[in-house]
């Protein structure tokens, strides 16, 4: 049984019960056709009929800039993470908050959800627990499921796709819990891994008490935690300076999160996707509760090569809660979905339902219309 005991700092929003099964769920007879953007039928979109409608013309590079109250596109002038003028950003398919990662300790924005699209517009508004700033991730951003009454977290077992060059690995968290000395541990992981070759997948490996506690839950920067080499096995123990220099390995674990070699996490050009990421903002806790390492050992068998093929891979970057859950990218649609957001002052929260995309292309949703809302608590 996992210690009920220890603490953690959770991140992720979807991992929550009031998060929608539904976000990114499109009706077959929509054809996703490039510029389109339409939402799909299948869907009472009239939820979202409340509260002023912006539109935001998202350009093919650079950000556009959101100002939630009142709802306007606003121009930023000097660094933008060193202003508070601005609540949300829109960078391709990519939207951010003025919090975290996104700023220079200048913004107090967040964001939860999904949470299902019916709760914009409903009489009692939905409880959210937690708001979450954005934060340098890849493909294990949500790699677990937390338990909020127990305080623990359980994998989720996605399987994630790992690029070096020409060479791909497949990795399968297994489990974050340890022991130290007879005592319960936090962050000792376990994870699985396999070489992924054109023609065939190499031996599978397992690696146990990967040591991600960073000195204790603070995970004080001067401490280090254990980085893994998938194609020599060499495990390193490395501060965060440390690994950010270092092309010594693929994947760095460190208290609750996974960082990747490449991108904002180092200079080894490591790339990640999460196979299985579409299926999160679905999956309730006690689903995920119920998997184990052998349950989820044929989802592990089912990558081979061509599992890679088509999709993007990409490097550590800033991600919100938004991530990708906010939009069907091969639809060029926005998912049925609400949200909440602080605004860059943290203290006022806003409803969202992104509700439709105009003339959107491969790299830019276009025009995206959406709905603001005050969220009162």
């Amino acid at each position: 049984m996992k210690p009920r005991w220890l603490w953690l700092a959770p991140w992720i929003a979807f991992a929550c019960a009031s998060c929608s099964d539904s976000a990114g769920t499109k009706d077959p007879s929509n054809s996703g056709d490039a510029g389109s953007g339409s939402p799909d039928a299948g869907h009472d979109w009239s939820v979202f009929s409340s509260g002023t409608e912006l539109r935001v013309t998202v350009p093919e590079s650079g950000r556009t800039y959101v100002h939630l109250d009142p709802p306007t596109v606003v121009q930023v002038s000097g660094d933008p993470k060193a202003s508070a003028a601005w609540d949300l950003a829109f960078d391709q398919y990519d939207v951010y908050t003025n919090g975290g990662a996104s700023t220079a300790a200048v913004g107090h924005g967040a964001a939860f959800g999904p949470m299902d699209a019916p709760s914009y517009s409903a009489a009692t508004p939905p409880t959210v627990p937690l708001m979450f700033t954005d934060k340098a991730g890849g493909a294990f951003v949500k790699w677990y499921a937390y338990d909020g009454e127990a305080h623990v977290l359980y994998s989720r077992y996605h399987v994630a796709g790992i690029q070096d060059g020409t060479r791909r690995w497949k990795v399968q968290v297994l489990g974050y819990y340890g022991q130290r000395d007879g005592a319960p541990v936090s962050a000792l992981y376990k994870v699985r891994y396999a070489e992924v070759f054109a023609d065939r997948v190499g031996d599978t490996k397992e690696e146990a008490n990967l040591d991600g506690t960073a000195g204790g839950p603070a995970a004080d920067p001067s401490q280090p935690s254990e980085c893994l080499d998938l194609g020599t096995g060499v495990r390193s123990m490395l501060t965060p300076a440390a690994a950010s220099a270092s092309s010594a390995w693929h994947l760095c674990f460190r208290r609750d999160a996974i960082g990747g070699n490449g991108g904002l996490g180092g200079p080894r050009g490591v790339t990640s996707i999460d196979f299985d990421d579409a299926a999160t903002a679905g999956e309730a806790l006690a689903q995920v509760q119920a998997r184990t390492a052998d349950s989820e050992k044929a989802r592990f068998d089912a990558i081979h090569w061509a599992a890679f093929e088509g999709k993007t891979l990409r490097g550590d970057r800033v991600i919100s809660a938004f991530g990708d859950a906010w939009v069907d990218r091969n639809a060029r649609t926005p998912a049925y979905a609400a949200w909440v957001a602080a605004g860059a002052g943290g203290e006022k929260k806003y409803f969202i339902g992104f509700t439709s995309f105009e003339n959107a292309t491969a790299t830019s949703p276009g025009t995206v219309a959406l709905r603001i809302k005050p969220f009162k608590e």
